[in-house]
C-alpha cells in the first residue's frame, strides 16, 4: 500500500465515495477507540454506506452492548470490497484484527503521536485529545449531526483519553467538542456514572492488592506493581477491571512514572501500563514493540511477571536519569 499525505477533506471524500467499510480499533480496545468506532458507524450510517467493526474472535470492546448499536461488531477479518478505516491504532500490527492476505485500501485515523503512518489516506493529529475529537471534526466536515446515542459514546471517548478533561492534551477544541456533543442531548452525568462508578467490589480489592504491592524504582522515582492470574482469582475480578490502577499510582508524591504489570490468560504472557508526570514512556514502550502518548502507553511481553518487572526497573532508571539530566 503507498502512504499518501491525507488531510480531512481527504477522508471525507473517500467517506462519501465509499460503498462498504469496515472498521477496526487497536489491541485491548479503550473507551476512546469504542467511541471512535461507534461515531463513525453512526456517519455511515447516515452516508448509506454499509459499515462493521471487525475484530478478532475473543476481543473484548468496553461497554460494547452500551455504546455501541446491536449486531454492528463482527468478529471476522475485513472480506474483498471494503475499505478498511484503522482506528485509534499507532500500527496495523496493533489492530484486534487477523488481517490475514487480505489487501485493499485503509484509512488511518488516530492522535498518538508515535503512529507509523501507515495506510492510503492518512488523518494523523497528535495534538488531538483522543481519536474521539478528531471524529466529531470529520462529522463536522461532512455537515452531519451525530446521533444522540452516537454523542453519547463519542463524549464517552473524549472524557476517557482527556483523563475527564485533565491530561496534557486537552484543550480549547476539547472543551468545545465536549460542549458540541452536549448541545446534542446527551447526559453527562450519565456518562461519567458509566465510565468511573461501576466498579466492582473484585475490582476494589484487586486494586487494593496491587497498591498494598508496589514497588519503588529509579530512587523511589517509578513505582511498578504486579497483578497475577491468582489475584484475579482470588478476588474473582475481570481483566479489564484494573483501568485506573496505574493513574493512582502515579498520584502518588513524588512519583514520575508508574507501570503496571498485568499477568494475562494464555499468550502474550504480560500487560504492561505506563503512566508518567513527563518523561516519555512511549520510549520506554517502544522498546518492547509496544507504544502510545509520551504520558500514558503500554505493552505485551512473553516474558514472566519478574522478568518484565526486572526490566522495567533498569528501564525506568534509565529514563528518569536522562530526563533529569
Amino acid at each position: 500500500m503507498k502512504a499518501l499525505a491525507a488531510d480531512l477533506d481527504a477522508v471525507c471524500q473517500h467517506m462519501r465515495g465509499a460503498r462498504r467499510v469496515a472498521l477496526a480499533v487497536h489491541e485491548k480496545p479503550d473507551l476512546d477507540a469504542v467511541g471512535a468506532a461507534a461515531g463513525m458507524l453512526d456517519l455511515f450510517a447516515q452516508l448509506g454506506t454499509a459499515a462493521a467493526v471487525c475484530v478478532a474472535p475473543g476481543e473484548l470492546l468496553p461497554l460494547e452492548e452500551v455504546l455501541l448499536p446491536g449486531g454492528s461488531v463482527e468478529r471476522r477479518a475485513p472480506v474483498a470490497g471494503e475499505a478498511l478505516y484503522a482506528l485509534d491504532s499507532g500500527s496495523l500490527a496493533r489492530l484486534a484484527l487477523d488481517l490475514g492476505d487480505w489487501d485493499g485500501p485503509v484509512v488511518n485515523v488516530d492522535h498518538h503521536h508515535d503512529n507509523a503512518r501507515f495506510g492510503d489516506l492518512v488523518l494523523l493529529r497528535p495534538a488531538a485529545s483522543s481519536t474521539s475529537e478528531i471524529v466529531c471534526d470529520i462529522a463536522r466536515a461532512l455537515e452531519l449531526v451525530p446521533s444522540r446515542a452516537a454523542a453519547t459514546a463519542l463524549y464517552a471517548g473524549i472524557s476517557f483519553d482527556s483523563g475527564h478533561f485533565r491530561h496534557s492534551s486537552t484543550g480549547a477544541s476539547t472543551f468545545a467538542t465536549a460542549a458540541w456533543l452536549v448541545e446534542l442531548g446527551i447526559d453527562v452525568t450519565e456518562v461519567y456514572r458509566l465510565l468511573y462508578e461501576r466498579r466492582s467490589a473484585g475490582a476494589t480489592r484487586l486494586e487494593g492488592r496491587a497498591l498494598a504491592g508496589m514497588r519503588p524504582a529509579a530512587g523511589g522515582r517509578a513505582l511498578i506493581a504486579v497483578l497475577t492470574r491468582a489475584d484475579y482469582a482470588e478476588f474473582d475480578a475481570a481483566d479489564h477491571e484494573t483501568e485506573g490502577i496505574v493513574d493512582r499510582m502515579r498520584a502518588v508524591e513524588g512519583v514520575e512514572v508508574a507501570a503496571l504489570v498485568k499477568e494475562q490468560r494464555g499468550r502474550p504472557r504480560v500487560r504492561v501500563s505506563l503512566r508518567s508526570t513527563g518523561a516519555d514512556v512511549s520510549a520506554v514502550a517502544a522498546e518492547r514493540g509496544g507504544g502510545g502518548h509520551v504520558q500514558a502507553a503500554g505493552f505485551s511481553s512473553d516474558d514472566t511477571c519478574e522478568g518484565v518487572t526486572a526490566w522495567l526497573s533498569s528501564a525506568l532508571a534509565k529514563l528518569l536519569s536522562t530526563a533529569s539530566s
